[in-house]
């Protein structure tokens, strides 16, 4: 069973997260949470492409919604869309230069293993 984290552990978790969620959001010029959910899952991915399917099952939103926010993103020029070599019906969403270093910046931690 998983130990239970103190609650000033709890409390400064809580902090770091709404923190870096405050940051990514200064980033975008969405508000949405999903919007925000849909860059986290591209970053947590990155280098590997996601498919806009995979993201809508993921964020559990539609088709339309999805696009529309990821359209936003590559609005604010952190995402990147491009064609499936193997499939031209799909398209790829990978991090920009830009998203990833928002992504760095974002969560530090997750990049010393390289």
């Amino acid at each position: 069973m998983p130990v239970k984290p103190k609650k000033s552990e709890r409390d400064s978790n809580l902090t770091k997260f709404l923190n870096q969620l405050t940051y990514l959001d200064s980033k975008t010029s969405s508000n949405s949470i999903q919007a925000l959910a849909l860059l986290s899952r591209v970053m947590l991915l990155d280098p590997n492409p996601v498919y806009m399917s995979e993201l809508a099952k993921y964020n559990e939103t539609g088709a339309m919604r999805t696009s529309k926010l990821v359209k936003i993103l590559v609005k604010d020029g952190l995402l990147q869309i491009t064609k499936c070599p193997e499939d031209s019906r799909k398209r790829e969403i990978t991090l920009t230069n830009k998203g990833r270093g928002l992504s760095y910046n974002f969560n530090p931690a997750f990049w010393e293993h390289e």
